[in-house]
């Protein structure tokens, strides 16, 4: 023999719960599909970053490399 609202808290509670299952699965997908990418593409920032960084050391190399050889040049005349 309950009272008039307890039919009304039963659904409160019920609704209570399946809104936290349905939250947790969403935080749960989210974190799997989402979350994923901004890791990923902040390790894909980093290596082209340190990408561009070789690259500008590499035309650094062939320019001192060519003046070396323009210098070599110029004194072998």
């Amino acid at each position: 023999m309950g009272t008039a609202g307890d039919g009304h808290m039963l659904y409160l509670l019920f609704g209570t719960l399946v809104g936290i299952v349905l939250g947790i699965n969403i935080a749960v997908l989210y974190r799997r599909f989402i979350g994923n990418k901004a890791r990923t593409e902040s390790k894909l920032r980093a290596e082209i970053r340190d990408l561009e960084k070789r690259l500008r050391q590499k035309d650094e190399y062939i320019a001192k490399a060519i003046k070396s050889m323009k210098d070599e040049r110029s004194e072998s005349v």
